[in-house]
């Protein structure tokens, strides 16, 4: 103890004694924090009855405090805790850039002003009670390292990691292998530290070459041209003795330790031998504008606060660095994260999600040109004008001080530099359908509707953003087509926009197929490969339709062709053809099955990212809806996007589509709309889940509605929103929704501010299905890498899938509810039994066909027949793995530890057995982790769906959470085997 005080003495600069135990906080802490942050801000910082605080900050006791345990630690650039960043003058840091070290001065605002003046007495005793650790009594905390677990086997796994690739400079290698990986491997590599996978610096236990090399080719990543304030070496230090906060703790003590010198040693006759290995090889000028420029700005502005963008942020995982010092391997991965939040497409900057993000909202200012943030408008720089890029003109971006320009300019000008370097194609066409009205809904394409035309327009985006058209003309004459005969469904354009894919047929007789036009040629056909060879089986038509294309140039569409069951099947709910998804890849004419659902699956696109967006039906007793899914191109991570519950108000999403911000549009209606069309409705997937929050200046809305169908006490119908460059979307709208057929026009909507305008009309005519033609910035596909939770990996060929539930209870909570109320964790749940659906048997075309197997419930009726394949066990902490055939429709039916099957809980939106309302599925060689614990939930999933008790205040910041979120009794059990003969 008394070597602690003494510590504490030389890093504040002046001794004090410590009151009685229990009493610090109570006594000197509590007073200065409610005096400045609470009762002289009208108690902003204090909870109220519902659990809320301004910041989701509440100051009212130690423990209040303690939840946000991330306010009070000086992370990654920053000097000083957040909570003294915000609520003191602010403080300059020291960035690193390809061209030297640049002093930004922190612009963190706070609504509450200055409530700390540094060198006032409260400042004094606020940073020594920070530096000591903040404990209750005051005492300095033991930041030792603690680690539990072995070293994992296994490489890590990054981009530009190549284990065939002989280690260079060799005798650097062998020095490292024999010093310092044995230090890394003793001191960070224990499978609750650095040897976790979702780690950066991922340690392996070195057993094997591969295991190795990947060990020296992270290190080296994590070093910089002055080793000793490298991350490497920089994080795992004592602060006291020139390091930076590490979650880790104290790793040394002191420079002298005989492992730091090792390291350190090491570093240094690496970087004077081979200083091109810490630098990054033909940099690009956008990267090098990211690294001097925008990065620095991004400290600048708070942006890599712990609870901000950290890696322990869900979407926006910006790497922090130490004290201002950044790795090669933060300033790659900052940059490639930073860059596909830029809309490339676009000329205006304001349609990047990362400028956008930090704009006035509309809600927050009508003339604003932003969308909702947690963090607020921190790129708002002109004096309450809402930004626009016009603003820039004049300000020195390239070598202006970065303290006196506006961030924006910044962000706006890297901007300007990506898109030339992209040099993408502007939009140059407009592609819709006519047809006669009467289109049915969105399931029903087995219905032959002749009739329909291919239209095809020259079109531009005018100075004001406004879509100009040129006379259209129909391309449907070269493709062997005539529009007095064809059904044509669905166009999209390729991701270059200079190829434009559809679903046609020309008679009832014949299933719709896919057919592929060249816009620059005129050449049109059906798309030589993707066929089924078979046109009909068992009364049903093979139908081929709803056909997008991905970033890679594979396409993927909804198909009848029933591969998984040996034939086409119908669906439970209606007995229509059952559409599911396949992938064809043209380089080598292969198509495998995406999805394996009883219902519809239909209407894929793309996110941003390279991961398909889809409508998928689930029928189940007493719930029937259209909702919106994602999924990786490669199978893995069938996973919910959005409406997957009715607390949005309706029962319908179809027709999704990303946005050039991030967001994603979709039409939202009354299940079994007419012509499937109700709303045309956004949602900002990052700040809420599927539920209408309210809008009290708390919680942010995730949905927003900038054209009202009837369903939304608005008028008309409307549906198949098409995205342009420039953020606006093309939609069909019907100005009479109480039409038995709707006759839709063309109509175009800027949905952050709405407003709506006709573009194109034809009387008597409907004009659907729009799509534009551009080129759209290749930001890739995502794959299935096995990095984390809902990250998983794909062994291709097997036919098992292999499931990891770190916490069964806690995803059976968001079976059913997912809004910010709570979540409704089952301590009954003691196993589930997990169910395999069938499909209708062949020949059965309708319900009274198999009349012992329907269900009837206030939806209607429906057929079911489902089978149990095995019981599955929880361990004591909710944990479990299976292992199960790939590509089956299951579903799970919970029990308690005898197996004996529960009932409903109280609070439930469902009465009666405890099963799931949807089905779901794995990919065939899916090996997958699934939930995160309860324990760790609020931190990582918390503030979009809300905490577990539902009180916003315990939406919190657990630190261990990337290292011990896959810790758990099941991890390394053999899971329960369900493959059977």
């Amino acid at each position: 103890m008394r070597r602690a005080r003494l510590l504490l003495v030389l890093l504040t600069g002046c001794a004090y004694e410590l009151p009685p135990d229990g009493s610090y906080y109570d006594d000197r802490i509590a007073p200065a924090l409610r005096e400045s942050c609470g009762i002289t801000t009208s108690g902003c910082h204090l909870a109220d009855e519902r659990g809320r605080a301004m910041g989701n900050l509440d100051i009212g006791s130690y423990d209040a405090l303690m939840r946000r345990q991330d306010v009070l630690v000086p992370y990654g650039p920053y000097p000083r805790p957040l909570l003294l960043l915000k609520a003191s003058e602010p403080v300059e840091v020291a960035v690193d850039t390809l061209d030297g070290t640049v002093n930004v001065v922190t612009d963190i605002r706070h609504g509450g002003g200055v409530n700390f003046e540094q060198g006032s007495r409260t400042f004094r005793e606020l940073v020594r009670w920070l530096d000591a650790g903040f404990s209750r009594t005051g005492a300095p905390i033991d930041r030792r390292p603690s680690a539990e677990g072995e070293c994992l086997p296994g490489a890590g796994r990054a981009a530009g990691f190549a284990a065939e690739a002989e280690p260079s400079p060799a005798a650097s290698y062998a020095r490292f292998v024999s010093e310092v990986q044995p230090v890394l491997v003793e001191r960070c590599g224990s499978g609750s530290c650095h040897g976790a996978p979702l780690a950066d610096l991922r340690i392996a236990c070195g057993e094997t070459e591969e295991e190795r090399r990947w060990n020296y080719w992270i290190a080296v990543r994590h070093l910089g041209e002055d080793p000793a304030a490298s991350e490497l070496l920089r994080r795992p230090l004592a602060p006291a003795r020139g390091g930076t906060f590490h979650v880790g703790g104290d790793t040394f003590a002191e420079t002298q330790d005989a492992g730091y010198r090792a390291i350190l040693g090491w570093a240094e006759e690496l970087v004077s031998a081979a200083p091109e290995h810490v630098r990054e090889p033909a940099a690009s000028e956008g990267y090098r504008y990211f690294v001097n420029r925008v990065q620095p700005m991004l400290v600048r502005k708070g942006c890599m606060a712990l609870a901000c963008h950290s890696p322990i942020s869900v979407v926006f995982e910006l790497r922090g660095g130490a004290g201002g010092s950044f790795s090669r391997f933060a300033r790659e991965r900052n940059y490639a994260l930073a860059r596909r939040f830029l809309a490339l497409e676009s000329p205006d900057p304001n349609q990047s999600r990362i400028v956008a993000k930090n704009l006035f909202p509309p809600n927050v200012r009508s003339d604003g040109d932003g969308i909702a943030h947690r963090g607020g408008s921190l790129l708002e720089d002109f004096a309450g004008r809402p930004a626009r890029a016009e603003d820039c003109d004049g300000v020195d971006v390239d070598g202006g001080d970065l303290n006196a320009i506006p961030a924006y300019c910044v962000l706006a000008r890297w901007h300007a530099l990506e898109r030339a370097a992209a040099a993408l194609a502007p939009l140059h066409h407009l592609a819709w359908i006519e047809r006669p009205p009467g289109i049915g809904e969105a399931t029903d394409f087995d219905t032959y509707r002749p009739g329909a035309d291919l239209r095809l327009a020259e079109a531009s985006l005018g100075a004001d953003g406004a879509v100009a058209l040129e006379p259209s003309r129909s391309v449907l004459g070269a493709c062997g087509l005539a529009a007095d005969r064809a059904d044509v469904r669905r166009p999209r354009a390729s991701w270059d926009g200079a190829r434009l894919a559809f679903a046609a047929r020309a008679s009832a007789a014949e299933p719709l197929r896919i057919y592929e036009l060249d816009v620059a040629s005129g050449a049109c056909g059906p798309l030589a490969g993707v066929a089924a060879a078979m046109t009909e089986a068992g009364g049903i038509l093979v139908h081929d339709l709803d056909p997008a294309y991905a970033p890679n140039g594979d396409v993927v569409f909804a198909s009848t062709r029933g591969t998984s069951h040996g034939r086409p099947t119908r669906t439970p709910a209606a007995f229509q053809p059952n559409a599911d998804l396949y992938v064809f890849t043209p380089s080598t004419g292969a198509t495998r099955q995406l999805t394996f659902l009883l219902d519809q699956e239909l209407a894929p696109a793309f996110m941003q990212d390279g991961r398909v967006i889809y409508t998928m039906e689930k029928r189940e007793q007493d719930f029937h809806m259209l909702a919106l899914r994602r999924q990786n191109l490669d199978g893995g991570d069938y996973h919910p996007l959005f409406a997957s519950r009715g607390s949005l108000g309706f029962e319908q999403a179809t027709d999704v589509g990303a946005l050039p911000d991030g967001s994603f549009v979709f039409t939202a209606a009354a299940l079994h709309a007419t012509d499937g069309a109700g709303s045309i409705a956004v949602f900002n997937r990052s700040v809420g889940p599927d539920t209408r929050e309210p809008d009290d200046g708390v919680l942010l809305r995730a949905l927003t509605i900038p054209v009202r169908g009837a369903v939304e006490r608005g008028e008309g119908a409307h549906r198949s929103p098409a995205v342009l460059p420039n953020g606006r979307v093309v939609f069909s709208c019907a100005s009479d929704a109480s039409a038995t057929a709707l006759d839709f026009d063309l109509c175009v909507v800027e949905p952050r501010r709405a407003g709506t305008t006709r573009l194109l009309s034809r009387p008597g005519v409907a004009l659907l299905d729009a799509v534009a033609l551009y080129g759209r910035p290749d930001r890739g596909v995502l794959v299935s890498d096995g990095a984390g939770i809902d990250h998983p990996l794909i062994e291709a060929g097997a036919p098992d899938a292999v499931v990891h539930f770190n916490d069964f209870p806690m995803i059976q909570s968001l079976m059913f509810v997912n809004d910010r109320r709570g979540r409704p964790i089952d301590p009954r749940i003691g196993g589930f039994e997990v169910l395999r659906h069938q499909p209708p048997p062949a020949g059965a075309h309708r319900p009274e066909d198999v009349a012992d197997r329907i269900v009837s419930d206030a939806r209607g009726r429906f057929f079911s027949e489902a089978a149990p394949i095995g019981w599955v066990p929880l361990y004591a902490d909710g944990s479990a793995r299976m292992r199960l055939p790939g590509g089956l429709a299951i579903s799970y039916r919970m029990t308690d530890a005898s197996g004996a099957e529960l009932t409903m809980a109280d609070g439930m939106p469902f009465a009666g057995p405890a099963r799931q309302r949807e089905h779901e599925q794995y990919y065939p060689g899916e090996r997958i982790q699934r939930s995160i614990p309860r324990r760790f939930f609020n931190t990582a999933c918390g503030s979009c769906h809300g905490s577990v008790s539902g009180r916003e205040l315990d939406v919190t910041v657990n630190l261990d959470v990337i290292s011990g979120a896959s810790i758990n009794l099941a991890r390394d059990a053999a899971p329960t085997d369900l493959m059977r003969p």
